[in-house]
Formats: C-alpha cells, sequence, structure tokens
C-alpha cells in the first residue's frame, strides 16, 4: 500500500461518515427506525443502482450524488461501515491501474480506470438483482454481490474524481469539487 495514501483515506473516512449520518438523519429519516426504515433503505440502494447501471460516464461529475446515496444505502443494509483501509485499498487500485501499460498495443482495449470499475460495477449491480432482469443468485449470494459492488461504487468515485476537469473548491463544501481535488493530488503523487 502507498503511505502517501493514509492521510487521505482518514480524511475520506471521515467524510464519508458525515455523509452517511446525515443521509441517516434526512433521506432515510422520512421513515421511523425498523422495517418502513429499512425498505426505504433498500429502495434507495435499489433506485440508486439503477441510475449508476443506465447511466453513460462523463467527465462533470453527475454521477457523484448516486454513487454517495448508493454507497450509503448498500453500507446500512449490509450493516457495513467504511474504514480507511477501504478508501485506502481503492486509491491503491487507482494508482495501480493508471500506472499499467495498455492492452490496445495488443488489440485488447480495456478503457481507462473509471470504465473498468463502472464495468465492474455494472455487473454487480446485475447480480444483485438490481436491474429488471432476475437474478441467478440466492438472497445470500445477493449479499455478496452487494458488497462487490460497494467495493467498486468506492473505487468508481474515485477514478471519477480524478478524471473530474478543473474542480474549483467552494469554502466550506465538501462536495465533488473537494473531492476531486484530494483524489487528484494524492494520484499525482504516486506517479
Amino acid at each position: 500500500m502507498e503511505p502517501q495514501f493514509d492521510r487521505l483515506a482518514a480524511e475520506l473516512t471521515e467524510w464519508f461518515d458525515s455523509v452517511f449520518e446525515l443521509t441517516q438523519k434526512s433521506l432515510f429519516g422520512i421513515a421511523p427506525e425498523g422495517p418502513h426504515r429499512d425498505a426505504v433503505v433498500v429502495d434507495s440502494m435499489i433506485r440508486h443502482g439503477r441510475i449508476i447501471y443506465r447511466a453513460a460516464l462523463d467527465r462533470e461529475g453527475k454521477l457523484y450524488s448516486a454513487l454517495c446515496f448508493f454507497l450509503v444505502a448498500a453500507c446500512r443494509h449490509l450493516g457495513a461501515r467504511l474504514a480507511a483501509g477501504h478508501w485506502r485499498a481503492a486509491l491503491n487500485n487507482l494508482c495501480q491501474s493508471q500506472q499499467l501499460p495498455g492492452l490496445e498495443t495488443f488489440g485488447l482495449p480495456v478503457g481507462d480506470p473509471a470504465h473498468q470499475f463502472k464495468a465492474e460495477l455494472d455487473d454487480a449491480i446485475e447480480q444483485a438483482g438490481f436491474i429488471d432482469r432476475v437474478s441467478l443468485l440466492n438472497k445470500e449470494d445477493r449479499k455478496v454481490a452487494v458488497g462487490l459492488a460497494i467495493n467498486w461504487a468506492i473505487r468508481l468515485l474515485l477514478a471519477c474524481a480524478a478524471d473530474y476537469p478543473n474542480p474549483v473548491e467552494s469554502p466550506g463544501h465538501k462536495d465533488f469539487s473537494w473531492l476531486a481535488t484530494r483524489v487528484q493530488s494524492a494520484i499525482a503523487a504516486c506517479h
């Protein structure tokens, strides 16, 4: 693991914990704790999973909200919390994927990291049964697919941030520009 990612991983953990808590109070807070809240969480996870699945990648950060809400809902659904190790591993994967030689010279185009991570996330979302097709997985295996979707969503979020052109931070806001500024600085240091 790259040691320069430690500070950023801690910062991303704190940022996502804030996003998680605020989403719990606002978006999921429309229903009381219990089965009704659980239904709101599952509905949000499926809805945002479908938005991500159907969306094309862009360089404008349009997937930022859907990825954040999906991650919060999926983590809540599985009872998982994202720790610094999750963010550090994702940053390391992004750094490594940008340093690999292109397979295009062998006639094997795989695309940039964002496209690779999006393809993996789309597959996990489909396997979890969130798309209009029937999943062949049982309930327990669909939970594993949701866990894989979390893994790929983290990586896609960071890859999109790395590709965001000219981020401009607004004081006091920890939005997509804030994320992009930090990810781009960290990735530039690993080259």
